[in-house]
């Protein structure tokens, strides 16, 4: 790409001397960072890193404009910097690097950086590739129900963009115009799969599909991911719906430590990368202005070193896990004996399924403001293919009934975001058969947040679908597909089979904390 002449400077952004010098700092402290961790990974002390150095700038500058009191961010594995701009203490991080017990972010259970921090408003990312998105939407979507001004940023690499979740992320927020920023880091590779051969066209011409803002950054320079940033925080704040930024960066070393870019890159392509290095440009720049002394470099330098060197040795001495199958569920199931006799039929007026149904879910709305049901149909007159949430939307207003997209993917990573920020969240699948392009999102994220977390992150949702009914719905409408779930570590799989044991079950999964 052609380099943009930087033109502004840290006073015309309103960002003081000292936070211009603690810019710089922050970027420094990452580049060392990831410096030490590859060191570890030679010499056989840290088992698995993966790197950052080259996207300093677009990390820690992104960070500058918002406020830890109020926002939300999201970071993707290659985050450190974001992470370190955040708060996030470099005791943390060596404690995942070495897999710890007391890691905070996730006991030893996960990868290195693999962010998440409940206090810091940091929530857990997983390995897989692009579920965060849905994830940022609902927890976007659960403040703006709030009437906050909070923001999410919700951060990926370009390959990510490939991934049905950041469309139907995208699609979900430019409907909802959501509080939320997107920033694509776009390094020119996935892996090793060159952005032609990945990414059709430009990332950030997408927007407009969407309906949303959609801007092009020179990713490596501090100052302009500080404007953009700026811009997109006060857009989304004052209620002008969400933007999309794709900034352009490369990364200096491979992919992680398990991989070698010398079969997919050249030298001399790294090495033209770094004459633009946004560690020693940033460096440059506060030369120029007068703001950083020699000694004060001196000073910054062996400061970083020792913060990073006291963290390596507490972190290392730190106890291993010890619990690798706890805390799978926030409360573990109690499973009966086998039933030996028929149950006494239940006392009561007599309903059918679904007006059982419809009834639990109305008590559930009535007793709780965080409760929320939404999916195909289901809001409005309509109230579903099969009624059950007829009448719900007229009472209880078309925050708290609505409908979604047809993307069942979305429905249930929104939700997941929705339960994280602290609502209720109740979705609806139309009919099972289709709640496999969900499975991602159910067995990868439902089923493992709380235990990945080590217990920190709870998302409690009730995911309600029919099948069957006697439609003659053929067979896309009436498969079981109850068995898939039921092997999965994480999920409660209910099926009851009378308007009774509706009504109980669906009311004892609300009062469940899984």
């Amino acid at each position: 790409m052609k380099w943009a002449k930087r033109e502004l400077d840290h006073r015309s952004l309103g960002m003081s001397d000292q936070q211009a010098v603690e810019l710089y700092r922050t970027m420094l402290l990452a580049r060392k960072m990831d410096d030490r961790m590859f060191a570890l990974n030679r010499q056989g002390r840290a088992p698995f890193v993966v790197g950052s150095s080259g996207h300093e700038a677009i990390q820690v500058a992104s960070v500058g404009p918002l406020d830890p009191e109020r926002d939300w961010i999201m970071p993707y594995y290659r985050d450190m910097g974001v992470a370190l701009a955040w708060g996030i203490p470099v005791l943390d991080i060596f404690l995942a690097v070495f897999a710890r017990k007391s890691d905070p972010m996730s006991g030893g259970r996960q990868l290195p950086n693999h962010w998440s921090d409940v206090d810091r408003k940091v929530f857990t990312q997983s390995s897989t590739i692009g579920t965060q998105y849905p994830h940022a939407v609902g927890i976007a979507q659960g403040i703006a129900l709030d009437g906050g001004d909070g923001v999410v940023v919700v951060y990926g690499g370009e390959g990510s963009t490939s991934e049905g979740d950041w469309h139907e992320a995208m699609n979900w927020a430019g409907i909802h115009r959501l509080p939320i920023i997107f920033i694509i880091e776009n390094n020119g590779y996935a892996i090793s799969v060159p952005t032609g051969e990945e990414v059709a066209g430009r990332i950030y011409d997408r927007a407009k599909g969407y309906g949303i803002d959609g801007v092009l950054i020179d990713g490596n320079d501090p100052l302009g991911v500080h404007a953009a940033m700026t811009k997109a925080v006060e857009r989304a704040r004052n209620g002008d719906g969400p933007t999309l930024i794709e900034a352009e960066t490369y990364r200096y070393y491979a992919h992680t430590s398990d991989d070698d870019d010398r079969l997919y890159r050249s030298r001399e392509e790294v090495d033209q990368w770094r004459r633009n290095d946004p560690v020693i440009t940033m460096k440059q720049y506060l030369i120029e202005e007068r703001l950083l002394s020699d000694p004060r470099e001196v000073e910054i330098e062996r400061e970083v070193e020792r913060v990073l060197a006291q963290a390596v040795e507490e972190a290392e001495a730190a106890p291993e896990p010890d619990e690798p199958t706890t805390r799978v569920y926030a409360r573990e199931p109690d499973v009966p004996e086998p039933a030996t006799q028929v149950e006494p039929s239940p006392s009561g007026p007599e309903v059918n399924l679904i007006t059982a149904v419809n009834r639990a879910l109305d008590e559930v709305l009535a007793a709780d403001d965080r409760a929320l049901i939404f999916g195909e149909d289901v809001g409005g007159r309509k109230g579903g293919v099969f009624k059950a949430t007829q009448g719900l939307t007229e009472r209880y207003g078309e925050d708290r009934c609505f409908n979604t997209p047809l993307a069942e993917a979305s429905i249930i990573g929104s939700a997941v975001g929705l339960a994280a920020y602290g609502m209720y969240p109740l979705p609806e699948i139309q009919f099972a058969d289709y709640i496999h392009p969900a499975f991602d999102q159910i067995v990868s994220e439902v089923a493992r947040i709380h235990y990945r977390s080590n217990g920190r992150w709870s998302v409690p949702m009730v995911i309600r679908t029919p099948y069957g009914a006697g439609i003659h719905g053929a067979l896309y409408h009436s498969q079981s597909i109850e068995a898939f779930y039921t092997h999965v570590p994480g999920l409660k799989v209910v099926v009851p089979s009378t308007p009774a044991d509706v009504k109980g079950l669906l009311l004892g999964a609300v009062n469940d904390p899984d």
